[in-house]
């Protein structure tokens, strides 16, 4: 039980230094864009209408929902700042059509390897879990990784610093901030 333990505060450590390389936080989405880019440069066959049947209009939609995953991204990191409140960070990002990533062992992550006993004695502790789904885990110093996937198939890990527990909370002066998030391309199976 302190191997997983230790193998998750390994894992934490390494994805929040990943987090906080400095590295851009658009560049990944940027490589995985130019791929589909290319094969979008030959024109798609377009089909003649039919002599009985009248050409179908194209479908217009008002829906603020991103053309692509550039789009997903640009549009998102726009409207993300350093130090921005969670939940408004939550909000912005969910706003733009990004989905949590549950994270099954949220609770051992959190709250450590007896977390039934503690979550038994004070579901409170707990509760951060149930109401983030995105919540990987947070480290004893207050650092925290979530995860949001895009249906048009990047993906956004960031980090918290503060209590989790305020996740909620809106506004400069909120208890648990955004200190970091970066962009990747959806994995394949």
């Amino acid at each position: 039980m302190r191997l997983v333990q230790t193998l998750s505060a390994m894992a934490l450590c390494a994805a929040l230094a990943a987090c906080n390389s400095g590295a851009s936080s658009s560049a990944p989405a940027a490589d995985a864009a130019k791929a589909p880019a290319d094969a979008a440069a030959a024109p798609a066959p377009v089909a003649a209408p039919t002599p009985t049947a009248p050409a179908a209009a194209p479908e217009t939609t008002a829906s603020a929902a991103p053309a692509s995953t550039g789009d997903a991204v640009e549009t998102t990191e726009a409207q993300l700042k350093k130090g921005m409140a969670y939940g408004d960070f939550r909000k912005a990002v969910l706003a733009q059509g990004w989905e949590p990533v549950p994270e099954p062992q949220c609770k051992a992550n959190v709250v450590g390897a007896n977390y039934e006993k503690v979550c038994k004695a004070d579901p409170g502790l707990c509760k951060v879990c149930d109401d983030l789904p995105e919540l990987e885990a947070c480290s004893g110093d207050a650092h925290c990784l979530v995860r949001f996937k895009h249906p048009q198939g990047a993906t956004l890990q960031a980090t918290g610093y503060g209590e989790a527990q305020y996740w909620s909370a809106t506004g400069k002066d909120s208890g648990f901030q955004v200190t970091d998030w970066e962009f990747g391309a959806a994995k394949a199976n």
